[in-house]
Formats: structure tokens, sequence, C-alpha cells
């Protein structure tokens, strides 16, 4: 086994798989997920929010905008989610709303839509709650299945690809090009450069730690 193939298989699950999501098929429970995970928050934390979030059947904008704000906050202490438990419940009743106002409920119009990356980067941003580290873990997952997906990498990925050697840029565009150029040229079979991605997010995660550590 490789040391690319060994990190995959530790590291390299998608994160949305990890919550038992089909992006392709339910991706406003992936817009749910990245909410919370796009928070300061703890990762484990954010997960079992969202399972909240599942086993409370508050998976589609009609059920969250129905259960409202008190029952949101509820949901969010039942998955120890308490550090921005009521500004969270505010954020998601407004993307709840405005997705039903301006998107018939429906997050696939915001892909079909959209003309380019950036145009549906831009409309994720108008939603109140979601800034860019949101719309870059959303987008990740639904690379290469919605047609305008392809967000830069956040700092945490580039960190990673430093360490492992795969590029030195010192821009996001150009670290995403060398990414891609080194997955292109070394994929591992079982895998795709979503797997690649979710993997140095992982080990960018655990280096962080690591650097903020005393």
């Amino acid at each position: 086994m490789s040391k690319l193939e060994d990190l995959l298989s530790k590291y390299g699950m998608l994160f949305s798989e990890e919550l038992g999501i089909d992006v392709s098929r339910k991706p406003f429970q992936w817009l749910l997920a990245s909410v919370l995970f796009g928070m300061r928050i703890n990762t484990t934390i954010a997960k079992n929010t969202f399972l909240a979030y599942k086993r409370n059947g508050l998976t589609t904008p009609e059920a969250i905008l129905n259960a409202g704000w008190y029952k949101l906050v509820r949901v969010h202490g039942e998955g120890g989610y308490v550090r921005y438990d009521g500004m969270t419940a505010d954020y998601m009743l407004d993307i709840a709303k405005k997705l039903l106002d301006d998107y018939d409920g429906n997050v696939r119009k915001l892909d079909e839509l959209s003309k380019s990356p950036k145009e549906l980067e831009e409309r994720l941003l108008e939603f109140r709650g979601i800034g860019p580290v949101t719309v870059s873990i959303f987008l990740r997952e639904l690379r290469g299945i919605w047609k305008n997906a392809d967000p830069l990498p956040t700092n945490v990925e580039i960190i990673a690809a430093r360490k492992l050697g795969i590029t030195k840029a010192k821009t996001r565009e150009k670290a995403l090009d060398a990414m891609k150029r080194f997955w292109k040229k070394n994929k591992i079979k079982g895998y795709d450069f979503r797997n690649f991605e979710a993997m140095l997010v992982r080990i960018g995660l655990k280096l962080r730690r690591t650097l903020r550590a005393p």
C-alpha cells in the first residue's frame, strides 16, 4: 500500500458519508451540516447536532420553519451545540425561509441557475449565516456532482498540502491547481478528488491542533 493510499484509507471518508448523507440526493441535509461545521465549534459537536436535527425530522426547509426558534435551540442543546445555539437557530430559520422564497425550497436551483462557480458561491453568500468557510465546506463535497461546484481550498487544506509536499503555492488558486495536478498523476482506484480533499482537511485540522498545543 502506498503512503497516499494509506492516508486515504485513514482520513479520506467524505464528511457527508460519515453523517449518512448522500449529497447528490439530499443536498439540503449537507447544507445544514455545513452550516454547523462552519461555525467555530468542535467538529464532534457539529456532527452530533446534525444527527439531532435528523432524529427530530428537521431535514427540510419546511420542517425547520415549522419547528421555530425555540425548538431549534432545544435541538442544538441535544447535540451539545450550546455556544452559538440561539444565533445558529436564527441563521437556520433565515436560510430555510430564503430558500423557500427564492428557490422554491430546492437547494439544487442554486447551481442550476448559476452560470459559473463564482455566481454559485455568490448566491450561497447571500444567505445570512453562510460565509466563505461554509461555502467551501458545502461545495467541496459537491465537486463533480454540481456543474459549478469548484471551491478554492481552505487554509486547513493548504497547511496539509504543504506539509505533504504537494504544493508550495502562496495563493488558493495556485494551491488548487497543484492539488488537482497531484491527484491526476497519483490518483488511487476507489477514491476521487473529494476523498483526497477530505483527507487533506482532516490532516490539516490535526496539524493545526498540534501547532496550537502549548
